[in-house]
Parts: C-alpha cells; sequence; structure tokens
C-alpha cells in the first residue's frame, strides 16, 4: 500500500507528521490549493507501482560506517543496512549517507597489524 497525503492550502493538519506515514509507503506529500486538487489526484494517481514489498540491503567494508541511521536497522557490525520501502515507481529515490571510520576505531580493527 502506498500512502499519499494532499493537504489543501489553508487547511491546517499534522504534516510533519503524517508525511512519515508517506516516507515509509514510497508515497508522497503534496500542498494543493483547492482549485488544483483534481489534478493533482490525477497526477499522484498515474505513476503505477513497478515493485511491492521492497527491501533494500546494503553492505559496507568494515573500515566504513552509516551516518543518520536507526541502530535497529542496522546489523553485522553496524556494516549491515536492511530499509524497507514498501512500494516503489520509477520515481523512488533510496539514498545513504557514510563516512569513513576514524583513526582511533580503524586502528582498533582486530585484523589490521602495525608492526
Amino acid at each position: 500500500m502506498t500512502i499519499n497525503l494532499v493537504s489543501i492550502k489553508g487547511d491546517e493538519c499534522n504534516i510533519e507528521g503524517l508525511s512519515k506515514l508517506c516516507e515509509l509507503t514510497g508515497g508522497e506529500v503534496q500542498r494543493v490549493s483547492p482549485e488544483t486538487l483534481t489534478s493533482n489526484f490525477a497526477n499522484i494517481l498515474s505513476k503505477p507501482v513497478i515493485a511491492t514489498n521492497v527491501i533494500v540491503k546494503v553492505k559496507l567494508h568494515k573500515g566504513l560506517h552509516f551516518r543518520n541511521e536507526a541502530p535497529d536497522s542496522l546489523s553485522h557490525e553496524n556494516t549491515l543496512l536492511t530499509k524497507d520501502l514498501g512500494n516503489v515507481t520509477d520515481e523512488t529515490i533510496f539514498t545513504i549517507e557514510y563516512t569513513m571510520k576514524t583513526i582511533k576505531e580503524l586502528l582498533e580493527m582486530d585484523d589490521i597489524d602495525m608492526t
């Protein structure tokens, strides 16, 4: 299931809270004026779902680590990220952030011999 949120300008709703549902299901958030409401619904419905129940796994070298990811999404000493994207369209984008571990962390890795 894909959840799309269409909010009418001038109407107050909890977009910040509701947009999390859209993000989890591959949906979109749009704020529209009452005059363009019909065309916006048509645009949302015109994007076919190309895959459902999509799960992405990204494995990093142990000298790298993920940034800004929930700990419960990580495994294998925080080198494997698993994300449930739900439904995807041809416009779905998935990005990650990662960085190199600190020098101290690299030196503490058990398979590096500095002699």
